[in-house]
């Protein structure tokens, strides 16, 4: 009985609730709009949408667990004081760190599957516990008891329905339907439209400082406006289209920094003045100024699906449907009763809609004008990319000459690494091996002298020597092994692999899916990076799992632990070293290492596999 009774205000509760999620949600849609409150706004999201998980759980007993957020990073300051972003620099890291929690939380899937639910939950997972609500209000207004015994018996049944729908909303799936798709499309339409238009505000800021400075103070203003278009293009998933940042000038022989044509005293000075006519000159710059001055058309062709969406659902189906809860109550009290097609009957009062057409007819057509925006918001989406790539995507002579700076500094990388590997050899045998043969030759001098005087003693300076020569051989293998070791080049990548598993003094699970082998230079490669990310691991983990495979030209290594997390290659050299040796074959490394764990780095090199693999496992 008293499960019965606790369950009636539950459902009232999660009734006010998720209203009051809903309204939220439009909040953030209006602050990604404005885009700068969105990354504050979106806090109040995370807090709401824990509490609804608590509170899920807590009385409906639906398996909803917590969700572990994982922090932003923090701002990257450069040696010379800079905060870099992307290719730009910035003075205060504050503008930074609001890019950096932007971008974190847009591409974040839970900070999407939470608005859904805020906006979906009204019509979906709370329509069961309105129904207890209902009938309470109808028992006060009917002076029935029977609606209150109704819902007495309801709320629990309620409360089950409402943990379903809302674990359904919130819960993780491996695929999208149709649905899913057209919806994020409509409303992440509706969101680009907020931050073309602030770009367009930038542009319109550049244009008025332009005519009033006769282009004097452009580069400055542009070093304002350009973090727009970047917050937009991070969100449209299309790469940075800008040149690479020249290097900082070198000192002349009276000490002086050049640009051009003019000397300046300061390397801070000169790498601002550098640092503008890199703005000035780079072309995508002002293709940036053209695309947003596109956002005056494509604007409200993008607002279309949502418009659609929002005044066909939320407005002429929504509208019976919360009749009763604002309705009723004012008719009670008034006297005066607003019909459940209020909507539609404004239009038809303002003579909009034939008097003929009854008010009931606006539930199927507002569903149709949904439906409709819907599918208008795959093509329309289509449509802004297309623009988007004309003249948000990098020129083919901004990707060469990105792909020159790529090269340059993987060739420098490269030489860096073979010089030292050289030094690594020419001083391990300056150490060992040769020491310990100059040694040998030693001892055979003394052999030879003391073979008629004193043979004990040249005995044991004979076995001396052995023991000396067979600790030599020791070291020139283990050097050789160094260097290319004999079980790469005999067994191949995976026997490899699990060879140095083998030695890691922790347990290490090595899956291996390799149809053939790599070429030697990648497959050298990818070895000593696997050694690099097992030392790394080995000092904080206590298990280790590698896995190898090859998928459509990449060759693939995952290597994960289960260490507290938190790795940065900003505060090492292992990882960084690993960038750069990958670096070489256009390889790319990703870490993944929230605080507490895991920590999964994931290494793939572009390559083709040639002769079968000899492994017998």
């Amino acid at each position: 009985m008293i499960r019965y009774a606790l369950a009636l205000p539950r459902c009232a509760v999660l009734a006010v609730f998720t209203a009051a999620g809903f309204a939220y949600g439009v909040l953030l849609v209006a602050a990604a709009t404005l885009v700068v409150p969105y990354p504050a706004v979106l806090l109040g999201q995370f807090r709401i949408a824990t509490l609804g998980r608590r509170l899920t759980r807590a009385w409906t007993g639906a398996d909803l667990p917590d969700v572990e957020r994982t922090p932003p990073p923090e701002p990257r300051r450069r040696p010379d004081g800079w905060y870099v972003h992307d290719k730009s620099l910035f003075r205060s890291p504050r503008i930074v760190r609001w890019l950096i929690k932007g971008e974190h939380y847009g591409n974040d899937p839970e900070v999407a599957r939470e608005w859904r639910w805020l906006m979906l939950a009204p019509f979906s997972s709370a329509l069961p516990v309105l129904v207890p609500v209902a009938l309470i209000v109808a028992a006060v207004l009917l002076r029935n008891p029977l609606p209150l015994a109704a819902a007495l018996l309801l709320a629990p049944f309620a409360l089950r329905l409402y943990g379903s729908w809302t674990r359904s909303l919130l819960r993780h799936r491996s695929t999208t339907g149709w649905f899913d798709r057209a919806s994020v499309a409509t409303w992440r339409a509706a969101g680009l439209v907020g931050l073309s238009l602030a770009a367009f505000a930038g542009t319109l800021l550049n244009l008025v400082v332009v005519a009033l400075s006769l282009g004097g103070l452009a580069p400055q203003v542009i070093k304002i406006t350009r973090p727009l278009v970047e917050r937009y293009r991070s969100h449209a998933d299309l790469p940075a289209p800008y040149r690479p940042y020249p290097p900082p000038p070198l000192p002349d022989e009276d000490g002086n920094y050049r640009i051009g044509r003019t000397l300046y005293p300061e390397l801070r000075q000169a790498i601002s003045v550098q640092r503008y006519g890199w703005l000035g000159g780079d072309p995508a710059t002002w293709r940036d100024q053209l695309w947003s001055l596109g956002a005056l058309l494509l604007a409200p062709l993008s607002l279309v699906p949502a418009l659609l969406v929002s005044f066909g659902f939320y407005g002429l189906v929504w509208q019976p449907l919360t009749w009763i809860f604002w309705a009723v109550p004012v008719g009670v009290f008034t006297g005066y009763w607003v019909t459940p097609f209020w909507l539609w009957y404004a239009f038809d009062y303002a003579g909009w809609l034939p008097a003929q057409i009854p008010g009931w007819t606006s539930i199927p057509l507002g569903l149709l004008l949904a439906l409709l925006g819907l599918l208008l918001a795959a093509p329309l989406m289509r449509l802004r990319k297309s623009w988007d790539r004309l003249l948000l995507g990098p020129t083919s002579a901004t990707v060469l000459a990105t792909r020159v700076a790529e090269l340059s500094t993987s060739r420098a990388d490269t030489v860096d690494v073979q010089a030292a590997e050289l030094r690594r050899i020419e001083r391990d045998l300056h150490d060992g091996a040769q020491a310990r043969l100059i040694a040998v030759g030693l001892g055979l001098n003394a052999v030879a002298h003391l073979m008629e005087t004193d043979p004990v003693r040249a005995r044991q300076l004979l076995a001396q020597a052995q023991e000396t020569s067979a600790a030599a051989l020791t070291e020139l293998r283990n050097l050789v092994r160094g260097i290319h070791p004999p079980v790469l080049a005999e067994r191949g990548l995976g026997d490899a692999v699990r060879a140095i598993a083998l030695d890691t003094p922790l347990p290490v699970t090595v899956d291996v899916d390799l149809p053939g082998r790599p070429e030697p230079p990648v497959e050298s490669a990818v070895y000593f990076a696997a050694c690099e990310a097992l030392a790394n691991a080995a000092r904080v983990a206590a298990h280790v799992s590698i896995t190898l495979s090859h998928r459509d030209g990449r060759l693939r290594m995952v290597v994960s632990d289960d260490g507290p997390g938190g790795a940065d290659p900003a505060r090492g050299t292992g990882l960084r070293g690993i960038t750069r040796r990958l670096g070489t074959f256009d390889g790319t490394l990703t870490l993944d290492s929230p605080a507490g764990g895991p920590t999964v780095v994931t290494m793939e090199v572009p390559c083709a596999l040639s002769s079968p693999r000899t492994s017998t496992c």
